[in-house]
């Protein structure tokens, strides 16, 4: 869905009070690249919020790769790594999640 430019929205997780299955959907809808999980209960969504925040050190490395982003054209090594569109769109998802988490 993100190639082309559409959102891709986790599906809910039916077990309320199962908080730990919640967060451990919603920590992989996060790492497969969904932009929200959908809650069926107000108790869900600290839970769902809490895991599409990134943590501090994410976001050093999303400021440190757009950082560089801003000096190099292309294809670029950071740190003895390549960083190309996906690893540079994927910095951007980074700090717009971190953005969300403080509102």
């Amino acid at each position: 869905a993100a190639a082309f430019g559409r959102w891709a929205v986790d599906s809910v997780h039916l077990d309320i009070a199962d908080e730990a299955g919640q967060r451990a959907e919603a920590l992989d809808a996060v790492a497969l690249g969904f932009v929200a999980t959908a809650c069926i209960h107000p108790s869900q969504v600290a839970v769902v919020r809490q895991a599409y925040a990134p943590d501090d050190d994410e976001v050093a490395w999303a400021r440190k790769v757009l950082d560089a982003a801003r000096s190099n054209q292309g294809v670029f090594r950071l740190d003895g790594r390549m960083v190309d569109g996906p690893v540079f769109r994927q910095a951007e998802a980074t700090m717009r999640r971190a953005a969300a988490s403080t509102t």
